[in-house]
């Protein structure tokens, strides 16, 4: 029988740690000589700069302004292994460079963490770039990449990386226009060297929209061994504000596949208003064509369910106006269960409400996490200011939303209790109420997943929020780190699959560079909890070029951070760890492969 041993009603999840963990540094200047109109670093990512296996944290800008020359900022802080970080913004070399957001990938399969840089408004002279990683965490220009454009024009709002033709150099899709513009996406192929080449024109086999791509994620939704893009627009007045499904064919050739799988626009309007009967009536007189469609934001890509398929947990904003028609039948956040008709096709339903989530105006970012190494997987969102002085209820007001997924598949908002938010204090723009993108990692590698939450600008300036799990490391767990041989399979892994197969029940994550809105990432470590699953289980690696691996789990160190190497196979890590329950497993195993 499963039961949760922790009573997440009475416990906090998590403790506040932004200021004793160093980050808050150089974050905003109180009070500063010169305001400026956006004082914070709320776009943000975790990616392990200097390939110590701890991961690092990288933070941008919020809408400066270029035109007054206020320039686009980054702050770097290298993880010190003890739960606090030291600035490293100046000798990284990115502290300057102007562009919105990074992208962090091994595109020249050398071991190390590059980036592409976005610029996301078209700016003079200014352009997307390359930057190549010395391996400790310095970066230098890559110039004459391939994916700079023409300056003046660079409109990038999330960018992903992924082998999406299967020739083991990783290719990069850009999202173009974020709440802006309708442009066209762009796709490029990598050559290996951390060039590129445009592909846009031969890949993309049906139309490419000019609409405003505002996130993406890449994940396989059809089990067929390629990855596939998911596009989040925005904007239901242009193109009705209808996503994007790009399905591959396995060489890196697209097909739009969003309207006959479900993903382009509901057929229900807004869950608020009782004119629609709260979401349940559809839009008369249309059909998947020209429903109306979302404003996006956020998008991620998990298997939620447990049945060994992809499902999407996808934010928007979307307005309740009775007398404004896209307002009222534009579609407000949605969570895809991906199911397989009776034909064998991949249909995802929309199973927002009947899972008990609940209605926000203006919710942003988006992430899938296990959060409570329970072994299900839990929902996440940050949510704009703008729209709460309009609602009474907490779940319609703009603090950090954590929904915690119950026995039943059904979810609970923990957001009240999970020590994220408090509600009583005023201190610091009443913690959380308006972030921006946040992101998940072991940041003192105990076993479970803190969160890091980007504090969008409320008047002043603001810092970014780091928030210490306490709750997930009293359940069992592993954390696999997954390298590629750089020959078969790209460095970093991406678009592996990584499954736990229990007798009822499937944990799945896939190695992805990051997710929605402004690229968040979080860790590339795959945390798995297994604390209600108590049972035996098979682990299945699946690479992208369809090489299989499977491991039982009496040879898996539990509690323990393992490395699977396509090469060399499994092993654990030299972590460091500092749970001592974890030591006595690895000292056990030591004992037993010595006695047997």
């Amino acid at each position: 029988m499963w039961i949760d041993c922790i009573d997440l009603n009475k416990n906090p999840s998590f403790i506040d740690i932004s200021i004793k963990s160093g980050i808050t540094h150089d974050n905003y200047v109180i009070n500063p000589i010169n305001p400026i109109p956006i004082n914070d670093h709320s776009r943000l990512a975790f990616c392990d700069l200097n390939g110590d296996d701890w991961d690092d944290i990288v933070m941008h800008s919020l809408y400066p302004n270029l035109q007054k020359n206020i320039s686009l900022e980054h702050l770097i802080f290298i993880n010190n292994r003890n739960g606090t970080f030291t600035d490293f913004s100046n000798q990284s070399g990115l502290r300057h460079v102007q562009a919105a957001f990074f992208v962090f990938a091994d595109i020249d399969n050398d071991g190390d963490q590059d980036l592409f840089a976005g610029l996301d408004y078209p700016t003079k002279d200014l352009t997307n770039q390359i930057y190549l990683n010395d391996g400790y965490g310095h970066f230098t220009l890559l110039e004459n990449s391939g994916i700079e454009g023409i300056p003046g024009n660079s409109l990038a709002a999330s960018a992903s990386f992924a082998d999406f033709n299967n020739d083991t150099f990783l290719d990069l899709y850009i999202g173009n226009g974020g709440s802006l513009r309708g442009v066209s996406d762009q796709l490029f192929f990598g050559k290996g060297n951390g060039t590129f080449g445009e592909v846009t024109n031969t890949s993309l086999l049906d139309i490419n929209p000019k609409q405003p791509t505002n996130g993406i994620v890449v994940c396989d939704y059809d089990n067929d061994g390629d990855v596939d893009i998911f596009v989040s627009t925005y904007g239901v007045s242009i193109a009705l504000g209808h996503n994007i499904l790009w399905e591959n064919d396995g060489t890196g050739k697209f097909k739009n596949v969003a309207s006959i799988r479900g993903i382009s626009a509901q057929a229900t309007g807004n869950y608020w208003l009782s004119s629609t009967n709260n979401g349940s009536l559809v839009e008369p007189g249309k059909n998947m064509s020209n429903y109306v469609g979302s404003n996006g934001f956020g998008i991620d890509c998990e298997d939620i369910n447990g049945d060994g398929l992809n499902d999407i947990f996808l934010t928007t904003i979307s307005h309740p106006v009775e007398s404004d028609y896209n307002r009222k039948w534009s579609d407000p956040s949605q969570l895809l269960i991906n199911h397989i008709s009776d034909n064998g096709d991949h249909i995802f339903i929309n199973e927002f409400l009947k899972r008990n989530l609940p209605f926000n105006e203006g919710d942003i970012d988006a992430a899938i996490a296990d959060f409570d190494n329970d072994g299900r997987l839990d929902l996440a969102v940050t949510r704009d200011t703008k729209y709460e002085s309009r609602y009474t209820n907490f779940d319609q007001q703009s603090w950090f939303g954590l929904m915690h997924q119950n026995i039943d598949g059904t979810f609970q908002n923990l957001g009240q209790i999970s020590g994220i938010n408090n509600l009583q204090s005023t201190e610091r723009v009443a913690r959380m109420k308006g972030g921006q993108n946040f992101a998940w990692s072991d940041i003192d590698r105990d076993g479970d997943l803190d969160l890091l939450v980007g504090g969008r600008d409320q008047g002043g300036g603001r810092a970014n929020f780091l928030f210490e799990n306490i709750i997930g490391e009293n359940k069992t767990w592993i954390a696999i780190k997954l390298i590629g041989d750089g020959i078969h399979v790209n460095r970093d892994a991406i678009g592996t699959r990584v499954t736990l197969r229990f007798t009822n029940w499937i944990m799945m994550r896939e190695q992805k560079s990051s997710r929605g809105t402004y690229s968040s990432a979080d860790t590339r470590l795959l945390h798995f909890g297994l604390g209600d699953f108590n049972q035996k289980f098979s682990l299945e690696v699946r690479w992208p070029d369809r090489t299989l691996n499977t491991y039982q789990s009496n040879i898996i160190p539990l509690n323990n951070f393992i490395t699977i190497d396509y090469n060399a196979g499994l092993h654990p890590q030299n972590s460091g760890l500092r749970s001592f329950h974890t030591k006595i497993t690895i000292l056990f195993l030591f004992v037993h492969f010595i006695i047997f």
